[in-house]
């Protein structure tokens, strides 16, 4: 049994890591980068693994491949097997629309693989709405499970061959910046699943902790140094703590520059805070070791299991879910409850051999107790087995009524643009009377005839996402010149660069309408970027967000309001107020309005432009 030293400090850090993960799936508009515990915890496995197989080298003179798995699966593998059982089950009791492709994604996990999987099939990590899966957060587990398979044998052979450890150091580091280079070049902004979720791509995090393990052995450094390198030491922690609460507020999943190599530098800085946590005479490696972060760290990796899953069926069994405070604190309360009794009665019985031996005699000491835990056993496996023999659980999820609906609408607004573009080059003489077609759509879409008339001939260009392009065809119905540009998953980030691009060309239009905020948050610095770009001259109409059981909706809408006042030429349109008073209009997502919606949503149009005009 190879003796190590305890490392103070790293149950802490596990708990910083899970509060960020579990911040970001409930606040992403305050935690920006909390999804960054990820890689955070995987500089920590990096480092530990090859910490520990370094040492049982050094012991032994051999490494145990077989025993270090065993060690591993006792230490993982139960608690996952159960958090799929039971979300399994939740499923199959309670949410139907999750059951597709529910085999495939099983086996993915158990197999430890279901990050490849995910790149071609998952969901992006950043937008999921309507239908987000509970599973989403397990690819991370892949790549440790992959990690694990393999590094014994990797560490073994370069032990065995004699390398200076300083040198294997140098080489993993160099790879981790060959890791870094392929996030970089697989990176694509409208799909990033490949970067996001790759072995490869996201395997420097690990690397960094293993080349650090290699220079920095736990067992080999003093608590006894000089007070000048414990300066130097405790300095060092203190920035790079700060950069890693930094990251955690404000590094954006789904920014390019992430993938450019923010992502890997912030890395870098989270093992160079390892490294001191783990010196016995840094002053962070005390302060991180209290009862409160220990008791968090200690149970993150049950934490990690079941936070996403309670979040997914919370917000979709509670009836009319809102994202206040009293919800959030009982997700978190839930999340806790799982993951104390994950812990207590999964982790750690079946990571000592004697408790399921104490369980063993517990079961056999009574009959009734006996048949009745089996027969409660089997029926369990046959409930299991009947609901994973479903054909939709082998079946891609269909593609839902919106879906299609937006793939319609992005080829026939596409047809509408072309036919726009081309007839704003032709001089229109402005009719004053009526078609029958005209006064109907003005009936059905409740207008201002006098509105109708200014707004049906006004030089219009939309930007949005994909409410927006919900919305295009009505839009278009009412004004023959209106251009939009809408795609799905568009981010706010994003549309700096297209106006800028817009204004180059000189396509941008006397009246603009932007409609975003679906999918994240708006940041002033972005609005105050494209209001510069239209300048003061044009008038920019503004659709405000509902985006139900969004923590950004409110946030989106408050910093619209105040950039109105700075703004003459900014209006911006109260779609929050009148959406919420008609929950009815919406799909199954809570976002996206029907045909009543997307007319009503046009109609509050048209009278924005009708007050800035002066029209009654």
């Amino acid at each position: 049994m190879i003796k190590r030293r305890y490392i103070t400090g790293f149950d802490g850090l596990r708990a910083i890591a899970v509060i960020g993960v579990i911040t970001f799936h409930l606040m992403p508009a305050k935690m920006v980068g909390g999804w960054l515990g990820v890689p955070l915890f995987f500089v920590l496995s990096g480092y530990l693994i090859t910490d520990i197989l370094i040492q049982e080298y050094d012991q032994n003179h051999f490494i145990a491949p077989l025993k270090f798995y065993m060690r591993r699966l006792k230490r993982l593998y139960p608690a996952l097997v159960g958090m799929l059982l039971i979300t399994t089950t939740v499923i199959l009791l309670c949410d139907q629309q999750l059951i597709y492709n529910l085999r495939r994604i099983l086996l993915a996990n158990l197999f430890y693989i279901y990050n490849f999987w995910a790149i071609s099939n998952g969901e992006s990590y950043f937008q999921q709405f309507g239908g987000a899966s509970p599973f989403t957060h397990l690819w991370s587990l892949s790549i440790e499970g992959q990690y694990y398979f393999i590094w014994p044998f990797v560490v073994w052979g370069v032990l065995k061959c004699r390398f200076k450890r300083e040198y294997v150091s140098i080489a993993l580091f160099l790879l981790s910046i060959v890791s870094a280079a392929l996030m970089a070049i697989y990176y694509q902004p409208d799909n990033i699943n490949r970067a996001y979720y790759g072995t490869d791509t996201r395997l420097f995090a690990i690397l960094l902790g293993s080349s650090l393990a290699f220079i920095w052995p736990s067992n080999k450094l003093q608590k006894n140094i000089a007070e000048k390198a414990k300066r130097i030491l405790n300095g060092t922690g203190l920035m790079t703590f700060f950069i890693m609460i930094g990251g955690f507020l404000w590094l954006n999943g789904q920014s390019n520059v992430t993938y450019y190599g923010l992502m890997y530098l912030f890395t870098v800085s989270i093992a160079v805070l390892i490294a001191v946590i783990v010196h016995p005479a840094s002053w962070f490696s005390r302060a991180f070791d209290n009862k409160y972060l220990n008791y968090l760290g200690t149970r993150s990796y049950s934490i990690y299991l079941y936070q996403l899953p309670v979040f997914v069926f919370y917000e979709k069994l509670v009836p009319n879910y809102k994202p206040t405070g009293l919800n959030l604190f009982i997700e978190v309360i839930l999340v806790l409850i799982f993951s104390e009794l994950s812990y207590r009665y999964v982790e750690n019985s079946f990571r000592y051999t004697v408790k399921i031996k104490q369980a063993l005699r517990w079961l056999m000491a009574s009959r009734n107790r006996f048949f009745g835990s089996v027969t409660l056993v089997l029926v369990f496996i046959l409930f299991i087995g009947q609901g994973l023999l479903d054909p939709r659980a082998g079946q891609a999820h269909p593609e839902t009524k919106l879906q299609i609906k937006l793939k319609n609408n992005q080829s026939a607004v596409a047809k509408q643009n072309a036919a726009a573009e081309k007839k704003s080059h032709t001089v229109n003489d402005k009719a004053t009377d009526l078609t029958a077609d005209e006064k109907s759509l003005i009936t059905t879409y409740g207008l201002n005839k006098k509105q109708y008339l200014v707004f049906k001939d006004m030089r219009f260009k939309a930007i949005g996402d994909s409410v927006m392009l919900d919305a295009a065809p009505f839009l278009q119905e009412i004004n023959k010149n209106m251009v939009v540009d809408a795609e799905v998953g568009r981010q706010s980030y994003e549309t700096p660069k297209i106006v800028d691009q817009m204004a180059k060309q000189g396509k941008l239009a006397p009246n603009m309408l932007i409609g975003l905020g679906t999918n994240g948050e708006i940041k002033r610095q972005d609005l105050d970027h494209m209001m510069k770009s239209f300048g003061s001259k044009r008038q920019i109409y503004w659709m405000n967000n509902f985006v139900q059981s969004r923590p950004w909706q409110n946030d989106n809408n408050s910093m619209l309001a105040d950039a109105a006042k700075d703004y003459k030429n900014l209006h911006v349109i109260n779609w929050f107020g009148l959406a919420e008073q008609h929950l009815d209009w919406f799909a199954d997502d809570g976002v996206h309005p029907g045909a009543t919606g997307d007319r009503q949503y046009v109609r509050l149009l048209v009278e924005e432009v009708g007050r800035v005009k002066h029209i009654d």
